[in-house]
């Protein structure tokens, strides 16, 4: 009797089918990834799309047609998607308030631009810088020297009428050259006051541009142009005004008059002219014997 035969050896055909079974599991497996993948890709892509109807749908809800927006939604809405993980089993997560914080953005941009330009054309405290206190110099030297003139022009007339000698008018002079310091006090303080208030115009007007610029919703137009005009015209009123404005709020008279002719008499000194109250009164001594004594001088304060 013979001996059995040993088993065949079957060990590299189980070892081809254990090979052939991981080979097929991995591709199964890598099949499911690659599909799962594609599933995620759409997911990613119809997240992107709705995020589009959304954001439309907020700008519209906002009053505002998305239509001049659609590039600037669509650029913001791939930034998002370009950030997204491809492994990302929500996707739609990252869009959440895309809409709101595109328009957010929107808005505060044309916020900032708009501001920008006001303070191009407004500067700090424009007000003071264009409206400056030296602006009132002139128009009150004007009105001083004018006043002055009338003034000294009353004892010139006491002086051309014998009334006042040379040394008379001069003490009368000396007195009304003392009040001038005076004067010029009052019609500055006048026109620091309007020049003041100007000042004040145009700030509120510059503080009303960027106010509006400041809180200018998305889609409004800005012209800082008009805010430009408007302070031009509020200056160029005031510049035209400011003398008469000045005048306006000044007394009548500005230098004291009622005192010069007994001034101008005292200093005359004993021996000279006597002081004659009616030719000080601008009353006329007819020497052909007309009865004058009711005609005086019209212009006369005293």
């Amino acid at each position: 009797m013979s001996a059995p035969s040993p088993p065949p050896d079957n060990s590299l055909a189980v070892e081809a089918m254990k090979e052939e079974n991981a080979r097929q599991a991995q591709a199964d497996q890598d099949a499911k990834d690659a599909a799962h993948k594609l599933e995620l890709s759409g997911m990613r892509t119809s997240a992107r799309n709705a995020a589009t109807g959304s954001a439309e749908d907020y700008f519209s809800s906002q009053g505002v047609d998305p239509t001049p927006y659609e590039g600037q939604i669509a650029s913001r809405l791939n930034d998002i998607l370009g950030g997204i993980s491809s492994t990302d089993e929500n996707p739609a997560a990252a869009f959440t308030g895309a809409g709101q914080t595109i328009f957010d953005a929107l808005t505060t941009a044309g916020q900032g631009k708009a501001t920008r330009s006001v303070n191009a054309m407004f500067s700090p405290n424009y007000g003071e810088t264009r409206a400056t206190m030296n602006l009132e110099d002139a128009p009150i030297a004007t009105y001083e020297n004018q006043q002055y003139s009338d003034a000294d022009a009353i004892i010139k007339n006491m002086l051309d009428r014998g009334v006042l000698t040379s040394s008379g008018y001069n003490a009368a002079k000396a007195d009304l050259d003392s009040q001038r310091a005076g004067v010029h006090s009052k019609l500055q303080g006048i026109g620091q006051d309007l020049i003041t208030k100007e000042q004040g115009d145009l700030n509120a007007i510059a503080n009303k541009a960027r106010q509006t610029a400041g809180n200018l919703g998305l889609g409004q137009a800005f012209d800082v142009n008009t805010y430009g005009t408007e302070a031009d015209t509020s200056f160029k009123n005031f510049l035209d005004s400011l003398g008469s404005n000045i005048q306006a709020a000044a007394p009548g008279k500005l230098f004291n008059t009622a005192g010069l002719a007994a001034i101008g008499g005292a200093g005359q000194g004993a021996g000279n002219t006597a002081y004659d109250p009616n030719a000080a009164a601008g009353i006329i001594d007819d020497s052909t014997g007309a009865d004058t004594s009711n005609k005086t001088n019209p212009n006369s304060i005293f």
